[in-house]
């Protein structure tokens, strides 16, 4: 009968203990991991900020009846000039076209559109082009969110839907300390601050300006685009660029502006954040891409841990690279 030696059973702490190599790709998935929760926490848990938008409209109501097309081109290239997007809107301007304003992100708005003076001299209301009618928008009627407009300068009476304070107010969006420009008859008449301006203040403007009294349009799209000229090309403060606008000669209208602390302000330095957040906005975007990269590399570690074990890789995982991780960076090295 032959006996083999056995060999010394190895200990339990001899069984348990990992590899070195075991223990570095372990610590190297935990850092990556780490990292991964920075970058998540940055790019998704900043909080919101609201900025000026480097978007402006061209709200032209007025075009169907009085169209100034030099005004709709020459606003725009001095808009277009100094950096800004623009959209102008000329045809169905209704209750629903207004209802989404607030979500369009514009930092200028031109509002080249009838308003009117209530008959009580209460308030005064945004006219649309849709005709009134006591049928359609019943709840926005009940609730005071529209009302019915009269014009009547040809002799003819047309009752348009109107909208008022309080539909501005409702809005859902916000203004992003947005420059409103009304260029309508009483879009700021003196004592009627808590109406239309109020309320675009409300949803998030900065400033709004308008005329005290009637205006003509030719007077308004004349005075407007020096208005934008002075606040744009000569880089006036909004004080000073309203001074150099010029009265209706046959109202003796003139343009205001609300709230009065907004004099000192200059379009320069509404522009220069917008343009600082477009730029921090576009470090969030690497960060993102950089979230992807370490996505990959932790992949990449995780495969390489089950080969070093001996497991397969699963069979939805198609290995194409000896370095898979730079498919999820922005840039490509050999």
């Amino acid at each position: 009968m032959s006996t083999t030696k056995k060999g010394k059973a190895p200990t339990h702490q001899q069984r348990t203990r990992p590899s070195r190599k075991r223990l570095l790709t372990i610590a190297v998935i935990l850092v990556t991991v780490i990292a991964i929760g920075s970058v998540v926490s940055f790019v998704f848990l900043q909080p919101a900020q609201v900025s000026f938008s480097l978007n402006a409209a061209i709200i032209d109501q007025l075009s169907m009846e009085f169209p100034d097309y030099a005004f709709v081109e020459k606003t725009t290239t001095i808009l277009r000039t100094y950096g800004f997007n623009v959209s102008c809107y000329n045809q169905t301007l209704d209750v629903e076209f207004f209802r989404e304003l607030a979500k369009l992100n514009f930092g200028i708005i031109l509002l080249r559109a009838h308003s009117a003076l209530r008959n009580d001299s209460s308030a005064v209301d945004l006219f649309t082009t849709e005709p009134f009618s006591t049928s359609t928008h019943v709840e926005d009627q009940n609730d005071d969110l529209v009302v019915k407009g009269t014009l009547n300068y040809t002799g003819t009476p047309r009752d348009y839907f109107a909208i008022t304070s309080k539909f501005i107010e409702n809005l859902e969006g916000t203004f992003p300390k947005s420059i409103v420009i009304a260029m309508g008859c009483w879009g700021l008449k003196e004592g009627l601050e808590s109406t239309l301006p109020s309320a675009f203040l409300k949803k998030g403007a900065t400033a709004y300006l308008g005329w005290t009294d009637m205006v003509d349009y030719s007077h308004t799209d004349v005075e407007t685009e020096k208005l934008l000229g002075n606040l744009l090309v000569f880089n006036t403060t909004l004080d000073d660029a309203v001074d150099h606008v010029a009265r209706d000669t046959s109202s003796g209208s003139r343009m205001r502006y609300y709230p009065s602390h907004a004099g000192g302000l200059r379009m320069s330095d509404l522009m220069a954040e917008a343009k600082a957040l477009t730029a921090s906005m576009s470090q969030l975007i690497g960060l993102s891409h950089c979230r992807g990269f370490i996505s990959s590399v932790v992949n990449c570690f995780l495969w390489s841990t089950r080969i070093g074990m001996g497991q397969a890789v699963p069979s939805s995982v198609s290995v194409v690279s000896k370095r898979p991780w730079l498919a999820g960076c922005g840039e490509h090295h050999p």
